[in-house]
């Protein structure tokens, strides 16, 4: 019996379609790895005369230059920001992770909360229940949420001991996620 072999000759059409695939995947490869990518920073630098860290405990109200001036006093050690609200489920998770991490890098890295878009009565009570001893400073005016360009709660931002922002991480934030960050930073 002899067997038939069969030859398959491509076409124009099928040069084309498979052309057009080959483009489809990569297109779609490109934008999957662009969505998974850290979005971009906003052009903040902090700048102005240094403050002092406020200490934890009540809840004091910051105007944008005020929290420039605590980034600014800040140099030398690398700031965690945190951006929530006490109304913000995701927040609430993430807030004994938070905790942890500022004792664990108690000393080299500067933990600052900002409590931004919210009742003052309501955030006060928020750092309370979670027993939050790292400072929190609280936006009432909005100017701080605004000129980070929020745009999720809660938001974690990252800056060098430069005092330049390195990363953003919108919505929450992980244990390992964020222990990479802070390790990078100290780098």
């Amino acid at each position: 019996m002899s067997e038939m072999i069969t030859r398959r000759v491509a076409t124009p059409r099928t040069i084309r379609n498979v052309g057009i695939a080959v483009v489809v995947v990569v297109v779609v490869f490109t934008v999957g790895r662009a969505a998974l990518r850290q979005p971009s920073l906003p052009n903040f630098v902090p700048a102005g005369p240094r403050r002092s860290l406020p200490q934890p405990g009540p809840l004091s109200s910051v105007s944008l230059s005020e929290f420039e001036g605590i980034l600014v006093g800040q140099a030398a050690l690398p700031v965690v920001v945190n951006v929530w609200a006490s109304w913000c489920a995701p927040c609430r998770s993430e807030m004994p992770l938070l905790q942890r991490a500022a004792a664990n890098y108690s000393g080299r890295v500067v933990m600052l909360g900002v409590a931004t878009n919210d009742d003052p009565t309501a955030a006060q009570a928020f750092l309370t229940e979670f027993g939050i001893t790292y400072p929190n400073v609280f936006d009432s005016s909005g100017e701080i949420r605004t000129r980070l360009e929020l745009t999720a709660y809660p938001t974690t931002y990252v800056f060098g001991t430069n005092g330049r922002l390195r990363s953003r991480v919108n919505g929450a934030i992980s244990e390992q996620r964020l222990a990479a960050l802070i390790e990078d930073a100290l780098r």
